[in-house]
């Protein structure tokens, strides 16, 4: 009784596995999670991206892609990637793509049970694609690269989808040479448009096997596993055959390539016109070939579908069954860990670029928390100056620049990342250094490409510098894009006043009750427009953001308030005791009726303790500052046999948000 009931089973479950409906339900199941974690994890960065990116619907930007191969798929690109201003939208779109390679892989290959699940080994590796950026998203030089690999893959999926319409409905004797046509059109005709990904289209149809094609009924009684190999191998007078499709697949990929370029594309590298239209891993002379491995794994997934569509036959018959699900689930399991393997996770690259943002909607508070957030990794210098600027558009540097932790950890990348291209930028707009800004902007345009983000600083820099022609321009530009017009539109209505970019006039207005500006345009440039009263020069910053700043305002001088402080702070982080004295007298001036903050006291009461130069006995002084002092030599007696690391970590918890450490124990810090 027990083996009957056994025997009635296995069918059961045989035939559960057997459905192609339960499996295909792994394939919507699956995106959910993808585009779930895509968003979730990388939310920043999607934000960033579109950013770092610019489509415009005129036949200029489309005539600018097709002056080099695989012009349409980064046209294409870049139209999706603009989607990411809602990133849930982006990615949804992204998963939209990703399913419908999974359809016409599944009928292409005419995959059925297990093997339908088997279509996600694609949509995994463009994940892993997208999921390893990190900071190539500022040096990455091919446009719309998130979208690229996604669209490149789906037009050689169509190409594919074409040619098993050939094999279905032509007869056979036409089919074999109109697929060596069609394959010789898509290398040839797509070559211009797609790049790279027109001769991997071109190597796809040569490796696919023709599962559509047409058979006798005589031959639809001979095996079809032996029938399938030797249609596939072996070339005969009725099929053309796998060796004739590769041979003219090779001939082609080789030719085509090379005649492009000497006819229409002699501005791409020669070296390069293989490899159009795909993403270069390559920064200042240096390669990085693991980046390409997502790209490999694509080729790869290729390679198992289309050999699972040759076996599965076999493997499917009703004895194997367990074996063709166990397969199955082993290599979705292996791309899976291989995502994950590949996938880029920086606290620091994700603060950077919630900094970022927060800055761009002066949403100066949320800038401090995020750098109050715990972590076991310190921070950036980028992190730190993004830190230092809120504080100080908020008044408080002097009571808190001391408060957050400090570091110069490099960023997580195997190459040096440079502060000049990747948040110089913002830094300088807001530190009132229009020029600098401009400056990086035309030079990252020229090396990396025209992004939104270049075009929105340039447009502000040339409001703050009074080139109303020049931001129109910019402004102009802007309102053709998708979702960025009403930015535009908000800094166009500025050219109507252009005498509220005027300091003094500005002033007057606000005091009359009758300002030139709206709130949202005081609260933004204002401030810069105070740090722009610095003497015209020719100067230079090297590429060293952080330390040209210091310097600048370090040994500047002033009778604006908010410059003058700047000049003041400068001083106190190049531990100058001649340059902060005379800051220090004039900020005191400046803000008679003000209570000194404490650092500035904290600075004094140290330099006036260390040096007899100045007299500090008449300074009203805050207990606090005294008592602290106190403390802090009190401890150094203590610690007097200890190695300045070892003061380092013994004195921060008591003291690390004063200056005294700072100036003490903060030695050798790096600055970009």
């Amino acid at each position: 009784m027990k083996h009957t009931q056994s025997k009635q089973a296995t069918p059961h479950v045989r035939s559960f596995l057997e459905r192609t409906w339960g499996w295909a339900l792994v394939i919507p199941a699956l995106l959910a999670l993808m585009g779930f974690f895509l968003c979730n994890r990388e939310y920043e960065m999607l934000l960033r991206a579109q950013e770092l990116n610019l489509w415009l619907p005129t036949g200029h930007f489309w005539d600018t892609m097709m002056q080099y191969p695989g012009g349409a798929v980064k046209w294409l690109a870049t139209y999706l990637t603009q989607f990411f201003y809602y990133p849930a939208l982006g990615v949804s779109l992204l998963c939209l793509l990703w399913f419908l390679i999974c359809v016409l892989t599944a009928w292409s290959y005419r995959l059925k049970g297990p093997w339908v699940a088997l279509t996600m080994l694609v949509p995994l590796a463009l994940l892993a694609c997208i999921s390893q950026t990190g900071y190539w998203i500022y040096y990455q030089k091919l446009p719309g690269h998130f979208f690229v690999p996604t669209i490149g893959v789906l037009f050689a999926l169509l190409c594919l989808v074409v040619q098993c319409l050939i094999s279905r409905f032509l007869p056979k004797k036409a089919a074999k040479w109109t697929r060596l046509l069609w394959l010789t059109i898509v290398c040839v005709a797509g070559y211009p448009f797609f790049g790279a990904w027109a001769l991997g289209a071109t190597g796809l149809l040569a490796i696919s096997p023709i599962l559509h094609e047409k058979v006798s009924s005589d031959e639809k009684k001979t095996d079809t596993e032996e029938h399938t190999w030797k249609r596939w191998l072996l070339p005969s007078s009725q099929d053309e055959g796998m060796a004739v499709r590769l041979g003219l697949a090779i001939l082609l990929i080789a030719a085509v390539p090379q005649i492009y370029y000497q006819q229409l594309f002699a501005m791409t590298k020669r070296g390069l016109i293989y490899l159009a239209a795909m993403p270069s891993f390559c920064y200042s002379n240096e390669s990085f070939p693991s980046y390409h491995l997502p790209y490999y794994a694509i080729i790869a997934a290729f390679i198992v579908l289309a050999l699972t569509s040759l076996f599965s036959t076999s493997f499917l018959k009703l004895r194997k069954v367990w074996l063709s699900a166990l397969l199955t689930v082993c290599l979705l399991a292996v791309a899976i860990v291989g995502v994950k393997a590949v996938w880029y996770h920086d606290v620091n690259f994700q603060k950077e670029l919630a900094m970022n943002r927060a800055i761009e909607e002066l949403d100066w508070e949320r800038v401090l928390t995020i750098a109050r957030q715990p972590s076991d990794v310190k921070p950036t210098r980028q992190m730190v100056m993004y830190k230092n600027l809120a504080i100080f558009r908020l008044g408080r540097a002097g009571d808190e620049m001391f408060f957050y932790p400090e570091g110069s950890t490099e960023q997580n990348a195997p190459w040096k990342v440079r502060m000049t291209q990747i948040g110089a930028k913002l830094i300088y707009y807001h530190y009132g250094k229009e020029n600098f800004c401009y400056r990086w902007c035309m030079e990252d345009g020229v090396e990396f490409g025209w992004k939104v983000e270049h075009l929105k600083f340039m447009a502000r820099n040339s409001l703050l510098n009074k080139e109303w022609t020049v931001a129109r321009k910019y402004l102009d530009l802007l309102k053709k894009t998708t979702f960025h017009k009403p930015w535009a539109e908000r800094y166009e209505k500025y050219l109507s006043t252009p005498e509220a970019f005027d300091l003094e006039k500005l002033e007057a207005s606000v005091k009359n009750g009758k300002p030139l500006m709206d709130d949202e345009g005081m609260k933004e440039f204002a401030p810069i427009m105070h740090l722009m009263t610095y003497p015209d020069r020719l100067d230079g910053d090297n590429s060293l953001v952080e330390m040209y700043l210091i310097q600048t305002f370090g040994k500047g001088n002033g009778d604006d308030p908010l410059f003058q402080e700047m000049t003041l702070i400068g001083s106190l982080y190049m531990k100058d005791i001649s340059l902060f004295w005379p800051r220090f007298m004039k900020y005191a001036t400046l803000h008679t009726q003000e209570h000194m903050p404490r650092h500035y006291q904290e600075a004094a009461y140290l330099y006036g303790h260390l040096e007899n130069n100045v007299d500090i006995s008449k300074m009203p002084f805050d207990q606090e500052v005294h008592d602290s002092y106190e403390r802090f030599m009190k401890f150094n007696e203590q610690c007097g046999p200890m190695s300045e690391e070892q003061k380092a970590i013994a004195f921060f918890p008591q003291f690390g948000n004063t200056f005294y450490y700072f100036y003490f124990l903060v030695r050798n810090q790096k600055t970009n």
